[in-house]
């Protein structure tokens, strides 16, 4: 699943509406179906507290690989310039959700990374966010070998 919310920190109540949208649909997958969300969120943590945090078996997949500082903030005014900002904010408003299924294959985060780090041959960069690329072990009941998913 993947989605754009509402961006700019005025519209937070909105943002918190369409998250707590992306969360319901989230749960009305069947329960034995692994459900990966990524998307600009442009969520900032208050506002995913101010939910209560995220629903029993949904983890945010930074969080999960404990927080990894070199792939923290994946919209950053100070390095990324395309917005010509004339200040310096850095902000986690990309994430990756996952709700593993209760049966079957188990999809595992392994690690995350920033992508998109490098100027274009236009001196710009591909966007103002960056891309957060993510890898996952699948290990099926019947095999105890992982697979290696990106």
């Amino acid at each position: 699943m993947t989605s754009h919310l509402e961006s700019c920190k005025e519209h937070s109540k909105e943002r918190v509406n369409q998250l707590k949208m992306v969360l319901k649909r989230i749960g009305e997958v069947s329960e034995n179906v692994t459900v990966i969300f990524g998307g600009d969120t442009n969520l900032r943590d208050q506002e995913v507290t101010k939910l209560g945090g995220l629903p029993s078996g949904v983890c945010d997949v930074w969080e999960y690989l404990g927080k990894p500082e070199h792939c923290r903030y994946t919209w950053d005014t100070k390095t990324n310039n395309n917005k010509k900002a004339r200040y310096f904010c850095r902000l986690r408003f990309d994430r990756v959700l996952l709700r593993p299924a209760k049966q079957g294959a188990q999809i595992t985060p392994q690690h995350m990374d920033l992508i998109g780090l490098e100027k274009l041959d236009c001196g710009r960069f591909t966007s103002d966010h960056w891309g957060i690329h993510c890898g996952f072990t699948v290990q099926t009941q019947t095999s105890p070998a992982t697979t290696a998913l990106h």
